[in-house]
């Protein structure tokens, strides 16, 4: 992974939670997209190994992309990319000094 060229993280993807909100007109609390950082990501390709272990495990719509390694990333964020909100499926971590995480997103469906 220590290959990927930086001039390919051309994106920038969000990663954030949901926390509780406001009360809405009906006095249910709506819980609400808070943003905690923002990073430069690259979109990363699968082999065909990969994308079948995928298949038998039932996951569709995933989406892989790289990012320089950061420690803030956490399995339970979701990630906001192309207008689109992710949840992480899995977060493949390169250590050491200028190395790299390929993070393996799905599609959300929402809360």
């Amino acid at each position: 992974m220590k290959n990927y060229k930086l001039s390919r993280l051309n994106q920038r993807c969000e990663f954030g939670t949901y926390v509780a909100g406001k009360e809405n007109s009906f006095g249910q609390t709506v819980d609400v997209y808070q943003p905690d950082f923002t990073v430069y990501c690259g979109d990363y390709s699968i082999s065909m190994a990969q994308a079948v272990t995928l298949l038998g495990l039932n996951i569709e719509n995933t989406r892989e992309i790289v990012i320089r390694h950061n420690d803030k990333v956490m399995i339970e964020q979701l990630v906001h990319l192309d207008d689109t909100e992710y949840k992480i499926i899995n977060i493949d971590s390169d250590k050491g000094v200028n190395t790299f995480d390929v993070i393996t997103l799905q599609e959300s469906k929402g809360l």
